[in-house]
């Protein structure tokens, strides 16, 4: 123990010291040059709006929630009950978009 705390004493000490060199580093001088990147076309996401967002987000916290209290708590159970919740929220929000 008393050599470990001697050692991060060492490197404690030594960091600052290291910070200050002195002198300035030589920098590379910046560029001037423009580079012409290719223009990407995102793919776009057909159907989801903010209340899908809600009704997929209310699903994963209710689904994980009541499968980590269903199947005695762990990961797995959350994990089983948010894939069902997200499953759940995505039926009920077009079943619902579905009536307007």
């Amino acid at each position: 123990m008393p050599r470990l705390l001697l050692l991060l004493a060492f490197l404690a000490f030594a960091l600052p010291a290291h910070a200050q060199t002195g002198g300035q580093a030589a920098s590379p001088a910046p560029r001037t040059g423009t580079i012409a990147l290719p223009q990407v076309q995102l793919p776009t996401v057909p159907d989801l709006t903010a209340g899908h967002a809600a009704a997929l987000g209310a699903g994963l916290f209710a689904g994980a929630l009541a499968g980590s209290a269903l199947i005695q708590g762990g990961f797995i159970g959350a994990a089983i009950g948010a894939i069902a919740g997200v499953t759940v929220g995505n039926w009920a929000w077009k079943e619902h978009a579905a009536e307007d």
